[in-house]
């Protein structure tokens, strides 16, 4: 999908309520070198809190609660797996991007003036404490986006000759209608698990049996007014999703026809055959077949570059200057950001229209 510079979430409306605790490392020190050539402390700590940004964001918004960056697994806190997390994502755009000359992509001097415009919008609308907080200066956005840029760039011509031919045969999917009927036990007051009993049990394939004398085209009215309810799934000879002995019932069938009952450890099945060629499925399967090619062509090349002798060298006491100690929270942008610089932002790391607010905690 096409994205702006603007979908990094880095907007004019930015606003900090803190600076950062420093441990002495200035933004323009050095925080690494991709083959020698050196990556700012700036750069990387403007990702890094961004990324911080969205962890919060999400917590906030779907789990309803905020990130506890103290909090331990495995003996390392959230902020240092979350870092290592980021770290990793940070060096693939790194050395991807410095592979750019090897396709013969460069910034053009439009793209050079709207990056600049971009970094000198996103510190004037900012006051220096947020500047601080959020390692935002010309020299680390205007780095930042270019860095996007040639990564977006590179990453497209990299898989640029992957083949895109896949066959109907090689993608051919199926589809099916199931219902499925749970033997999983119950629970007790006391969050026990209760396991069914025979008679129960019993009970539970009597009436997948009454799905089953409903006929192909009764199905779904035989389960009206029950606990149970009619499923849709497309399927191939790969699927797992669903027990084997499923699949391997369903494959069985010609169109429109129905299984009798299937048992396996867990429940009980009745399945019928809605197609034996489902074309929108089919072509689904078709992209993520080629996607899952360019993916495979794609972690070839960047873990030959990634092995290679001083393709990325970290400042170990730099980055770990980098810190979540003020929470991060996004919030909608008064105005827009930039004229827009269009490149491919990976959809995890996209957040379109969005600020950063940093409040005390």
């Amino acid at each position: 999908m096409k994205k702006s510079i603007r979908a990094l979430g880095i907007t004019t409306g930015i606003i900090a309520a803190l600076a950062l605790g420093g441990c002495g490392t200035a933004d323009t020190d050095p925080l690494a070198t991709v083959y020698g050539t050196e990556v700012t402390v700036g750069e990387a700590g403007l990702y890094a809190i961004y990324q911080q940004a969205q962890y919060e964001q999400f917590y906030s918004s779907y789990l309803g609660t905020t990130v506890d960056w103290t909090q331990e697994y495995d003996g390392k806190t959230m902020e240092d797996e979350t870092k290592d997390s980021i770290m990793e994502q940070f060096k693939k755009m790194q050395v991807v991007a410095a592979h750019a000359d090897d396709y013969n992509i460069s910034v053009s001097e439009e793209e050079e003036a709207k990056i600049k415009e971009a970094a000198k919008k996103l510190v004037g609308a900012n006051d220096a404490k947020a500047l601080k907080a959020l390692h935002i200066s010309e020299e680390s956005a205007t780095a930042l986006f270019k860095s996007y840029y040639l990564y977006n760039k590179t990453s497209e011509a990299m898989v640029a000759d992957v083949d895109t031919n896949v066959s109907d045969e090689e993608a051919a999917q199926k589809k099916m209608s199931y219902v499925e009927f749970s033997l999983a036990g119950t629970t007790d007051e006391d969050g026990n698990t209760v396991e069914l009993t025979e008679e129960e049990k019993a009970t539970i394939k009597t009436t997948a049996e009454s799905v089953v004398s409903a006929g192909a085209t009764g199905m779904e009215t035989a389960v009206e007014n029950t606990d149970y309810t009619v499923t849709e799934a497309t399927f191939d000879e790969e699927s797992d999703t669903l027990d084997a002995a499923v699949y391997e019932a369903a494959n069985k069938l010609k169109a429109g026809e129905m299984s009798s009952v299937i048992e396996t450890e867990t429940a009980y099945y009745v399945v019928r055959l809605d197609s034996e060629f489902d074309k929108e499925a089919t072509e689904s399967k078709k992209e993520e077949i080629v996607n899952e090619r360019k993916t495979e062509a794609f972690d070839k090349l960047y873990e030959a570059w990634e092995a290679e002798e001083g393709a990325f060298v970290l400042d170990e006491s730099a980055w770990a200057s980098i810190r979540f100690k003020d929470k991060i929270t996004l919030k909608t942008a008064e105005e827009e950001a930039t004229e827009e610089v269009t490149a491919d932002v990976p959809e995890e790391e996209s957040t379109e229209d969005e600020a950063v607010e940093t409040t005390e905690e």
